[in-house]
């Protein structure tokens, strides 16, 4: 048997159980690191297992082996780290290399590794920054992470304000976004008056608020019929779309999700893979693109706002004659995009409900502090 140099007081089933993980922790010792496993007398328990395993840990964390860049050895680590989770290490920790806190604050350390390799590949200085094998360290690196996220993929929440283990791991499973969405619930929407036009017409209509010289109307499958009426360019081109953005019927992620409805619970967060992250990528570039529509729009009517809102609110009266007349249209929002609604409200986002809504849903007449030119700006 190769080193270390182990002993067994009695044959049982759970000797060869912990012996097995002993072999496979000195065997990846070796091919790891070239060399011997450290020469130590251990006995075939519990205790002397996690001595081994963590050795090994220990010299992976020490030499900034990246392990996530080879798949079935990353796996084999990870299930060496979890067999020695589910075992009872607080009574002599003494002899470990890593203690149970230290054990959970490298599995945090191996999955952000497996993100930066992931999503920024070229990026290795956040291995020189992390130094120790701690909360504070680790909060750091996972904020800095999420802060590079936020600047080249798309919005994220990237304040980490807990410096806790089981909450910098949950931060690296669920993808925090930052949903879009107008809001609609009256639990989060502020005034309604600080909105521009044309968007303080719809945001009433789609509340239920009172609007001047229209009647209660619903907007939904009214961009439709819109877009199908003989109206003048800007209107029946642009009018469809922030009907579509004040609905959440965009068919797009970003959009048809709101702060309150995240706040709610009444959709799951993704989680951190691949396809994930390509998939929000790309449908936030879309969500700018129907954006820039909606400012342009907004900025049209206010060229000559008296004449183009009575303009915009008579395409939105007469849109809605035509489903009193028969007109068929769908009465709730669809969701076919890939968020899955939320079966458990309010448990998706409970560190959530402090915070302000995102820079960019603050709307026009938010008191919001945009960050660059795209977020929406607030009128003065």
């Amino acid at each position: 048997m190769p080193t270390p140099f182990v002993t067994c007081k009695s044959y049982r089933l759970a000797d060869l159980e912990h012996a097995q993980q002993m072999l496979r922790a000195i065997g990846l010792w070796q091919e790891l690191f070239n060399e011997p496993f450290p020469a130590c007398p251990v006995t075939l328990d519990t205790q002397a297992t996690a001595v081994v395993i963590t050795r090994l840990l220990a010299q992976v964390w020490e030499t900034r082996y990246p392990i996530w860049l080879e798949d079935t050895r990353y796996a084999e680590v990870t299930n060496l780290i979890h067999s020695l989770q589910t075992y009872n290490l607080t009574d002599d920790p003494i002899n470990l290399a890593l203690n149970p806190h230290q054990l959970d604050c490298f599995q945090v350390y191996l999955t952000l590794g497996e993100h930066y390799a992931n999503y920024f590949p070229d990026d290795i200085t956040w291995l020189a920054e992390l130094t120790l094998l701690n909360e504070d360290c680790l909060s750091q690196s996972v904020a800095n992470f999420l802060a590079a996220i936020n600047r080249d993929y798309f919005p994220v929440q990237d304040d980490v304000w807990i410096e806790d283990v089981d909450h910098l791991a949950w931060l690296l499973e669920q993808i925090y976004i930052e949903p879009q969405g107008y809001e609609l619930d009256a639990d989060f929407v502020s005034d309604l008056d600080d909105y521009q036009e044309p968007l303080r017409t719809l945001l009433s209509l789609a509340s239920d608020d009172p609007v001047e010289d229209l009647p209660d109307i619903s907007l939904h499958g009214l961009d439709e019929i819109i877009a199908a009426m003989p109206l003048p360019q800007p209107i029946r081109d642009h009018l469809p779309v922030m009907i579509k953005l004040v609905t959440h019927n965009t068919d797009n992620p970003w959009l048809d999700w709101s702060y309150g409805d995240l706040a709610q619970g009444y959709f799951m967060l993704p989680e951190w893979n691949v396809e994930n992250v390509a998939y929000l990528k790309e449908e936030w570039e879309g969500a700018k693109a129907l954006v820039a529509q909606e400012m342009a729009f907004v900025h049209w009517v206010h060229e000559e706002l008296p004449t183009r809102l009575t303009a915009v609110r008579s395409a939105i009266y007469l849109a809605y004659m035509q489903t009193m007349k028969g007109v068929y249209h769908e009465d709730r929002p669809h969701y076919s995009h890939p968020l899955s609604r939320s079966d458990h409200s309010g448990k998706s986002t409970g560190r959530w409900i402090a915070r302000e809504p995102s820079r960019f849903t603050s709307g026009f007449g938010r008191a919001a502090k945009p960050d660059t030119a795209f977020y929406r700006t607030a009128t003065s």
